[in-house]
């Protein structure tokens, strides 16, 4: 039986989401999988979905020790990487999986990635360290294959602007709550599916660009004053194409997957027909962002990203905040929900 191993699997985010993908896919049902965490406890949404433990374990690792991840890597196949450090070793903890991969005789490694395409990498300065060097490592050995997967926005940050505030609950009916779900509650936690609450919406959401519950848009547009392209993607879905992908006979370089591509325009239309109302709309130009990024504090790191993001938007180049779907094509049967099907599954009339 081959084994995936997820390192910072244990996250409600992604980590949730390719583990389910994984365990629920009847094609995949060979596959086990070997998650790293710094701790062996087990969340919750895991509990739900291996009760006895017997498709899934969880190896305690030190992730700037390769003899730790090598343990830890023992008889694995494919090795691919959630982990999100933002203490400054995200980049060599990539590295030291990569090590331990090929020291243990792994077939393929995807390091963290999971945001937007190869120009990005570079353009945006706040997450250029999480990249660093990496691909570079990557190439050096050719005797694993690697590649980068990449999503573009989660669209999941809808979610947030749909459910302005986090639900309470407790853990045993959380636990009820997930077993029927399979790893997910329905309302919030479906919506947003793990993702943290970090964007810079100006309702306090925690959402990005769009608040359907308060009737917001925050829209980056180009220099001629039309609206750029967004791809957005959710978490379910980026779970689903990458255990689809652990079939392929080949990985590309770039395994970039789309949800749906569309403008910040048609975003806006979606969000006010679901909702039914006018939205109050704030269209962010490229000066005014390059002049609110010069005038932030240097230690402000979350707003500065949300900012170089939306700055990003309004060049609309490909392959930087827009990407094409090449696991899409590599994967057809993968079933993907759209933006205006999101938004109407998940909005709660009032």
């Amino acid at each position: 039986m081959p084994t995936l191993a997820i390192a910072g699997g244990t996250s409600a985010s992604l980590g949730r989401a390719i583990v389910t993908a994984l365990l629920s896919s009847q094609r995949h049902s060979l596959w086990n999988t070997v998650i790293l965490s710094r701790s062996q406890k087990v969340p919750l949404w895991l509990r739900a979905i291996d009760k006895d433990g017997s498709r899934t374990q969880i190896r305690a690792v030190d992730y700037l020790s390769t003899d730790s991840l090598r343990q830890a890597l023992k008889g694995a196949h494919t090795v691919v990487s959630v982990t999100s450090a933002l203490d400054g070793t995200q980049a060599q903890i990539q590295k030291n999986l990569l090590h331990a991969a090929v020291k243990e005789g792994c077939k393929r490694f995807a390091p963290a990635q999971w945001v937007f395409g190869p120009k990005g990498e570079t353009s945006i300065q706040t997450t250029r360290s999480f990249f660093e060097g990496v691909w570079d490592e990557c190439l050096k050995y050719d005797e694993i294959e690697c590649a980068k997967f990449n999503q573009g926005a989660y669209m999941n940050y809808i979610g947030h602007g749909i459910y302005p505030t986090p639900s309470k609950v407790t853990d045993n009916a959380a636990l009820e709550l997930m077993s029927v779900g399979y790893g997910y509650m329905p309302g919030e936690d479906e919506a947003c599916q793990g993702l943290l609450r970090q964007g810079d919406l100006a309702d306090g959401s925690g959402g990005f660009l769009i608040g359907l519950h308060n009737g917001i848009a925050e829209l980056p547009v180009k220099d001629d004053g039309s609206w750029p392209r967004i791809t957005l993607t959710t978490l379910r879905d980026v779970g689903r194409f990458f255990v689809a992908s652990l079939e392929l006979p080949k990985w590309e370089e770039h395994m970039s997957m789309v949800g749906e591509t569309l403008t910040m325009g048609e975003l806006l239309a979606h969000a006010e027909a679901v909702t039914g109302r006018k939205f109050l709309v704030n269209r962010l130009t490229r000066g005014y962002l390059e002049r609110r990024l010069s005038e932030l504090a240097p230690d402000d790191y979350m707003t500065q990203m949300w900012t170089e993001f939306k700055l990003a938007y309004t060049r609309d180049p490909d392959d930087e905040m827009v990407l094409k779907p090449v696991v899409n094509e590599l994967c057809p049967e993968v079933q993907l929900i759209g933006v205006r099907e999101y938004m109407e599954n998940h909005w709660v009339r009032e």
